[in-house]
């Protein structure tokens, strides 16, 4: 009896031990500092794939996202971080407005890494391409019917932390996986498909419906 309470105050300690490492892991391993409309689910989500890159590679991830960022506050953030964080880390900017001396610029997407470590273990191409971007391909959807920025955000980090993980020989069970990717292209093909149907039949209503 005694022996059965040891076993089971030992096993909550440790269940209270890992919960306490997970929470810390959380916020050191891999921090969102957003303002834009990324959901809690989605965080949780890219927390968890964070979290077993860092386990099994060592690489720490940081999401800057913001509506609005100028320079000197880019340069403060990227400073801060600079500072904070240990190598090797990789910190995502994003602003959908960007703002260099006054002058506004349609927005900005950048990787920072912590080390030439980490050259060429990723393909920013893969993440921010005009229009097969496992990012870009999903926030340049403006007239979703459902703001597709969680979307966007979940799709590029998981190719983000894939692209890591396979350059340090390792898995994440945590992944998307390809199953995932392909169901995001065939929304996204839906939703052109969608909108050129209806270019069409306004084009054949206007022009072709009086002859």
């Amino acid at each position: 009896m005694i022996l059965s309470i040891f076993n089971f105050f030992k096993a909550a300690f440790k269940a209270a031990l890992i919960t306490i490492f997970f929470s810390i892991s959380s916020y050191a391993l891999v921090k969102f500092d957003v303002d834009v409309n990324i959901t809690k689910k989605t965080q949780a989500k890219m927390a968890q794939m964070g979290e077993e890159l860092y386990q099994k590679s060592g690489i720490s991830t940081v999401i800057v996202a913001k509506k609005e960022l100028d320079k000197k506050e880019f340069l403060r953030l990227k400073n801060s971080y600079l500072q904070e964080l240990k190598a090797p880390y990789v910190i995502w900017f994003f602003a959908k407005d960007y703002y260099d001396n006054d002058v506004k610029r349609h927005g900005k997407m950048n990787l920072l890494i912590s080390s030439d470590d980490l050259i060429g273990k990723y393909d920013e191409s893969s993440m921010f391409s005009p229009f097969s971007g496992t990012f870009t391909k999903l926030i340049v959807i403006k007239k979703s019917k459902s703001d597709p920025t969680s979307a966007a955000f979940l799709n590029g980090y998981g190719d983000l932390t894939d692209m890591l993980a396979k350059s340090h020989g390792v898995k994440l069970s945590s992944s998307l996986g390809d199953e995932s990717r392909e169901t995001v292209n065939v929304v996204r093909v839906v939703f052109y498909l969608t909108v050129l149907f209806f270019i069409l039949w306004y084009m054949r209503v206007k022009f072709f419906k009086k002859g």
